[in-house]
């Protein structure tokens, strides 16, 4: 698969101990801000930002008003 240009991320899917993986996972709303905005850019793998997506549409919902200074680094849209 990889001589195919297939990503050694998705490759590994197909070996036998290929499983669904579930985790617990705790931090700060900085550093999930951070992750979000590493992991929303252009350049990020597809399903990291699938799980970005999650964290910042989560995020957004509950804490509305750091979220969108912790991801626009204090700037006002004005």
């Amino acid at each position: 698969m990889l001589q195919e240009g297939v990503w050694p991320e998705q490759a590994r899917m197909m070996l036998p101990q290929s499983m669904m993986t579930e985790w617990y996972w705790s931090g700060s709303l900085y550093a999930f801000a951070r992750v979000c905005q590493l992991r929303l850019a252009k350049y990020a793998q597809a399903e990291t930002r699938i799980v970005a997506e999650q964290i910042h549409n989560i995020s957004a919902q509950i804490f509305p008003a750091s979220w969108d200074a912790l991801m626009n680094n204090g700037e006002d849209d004005e």
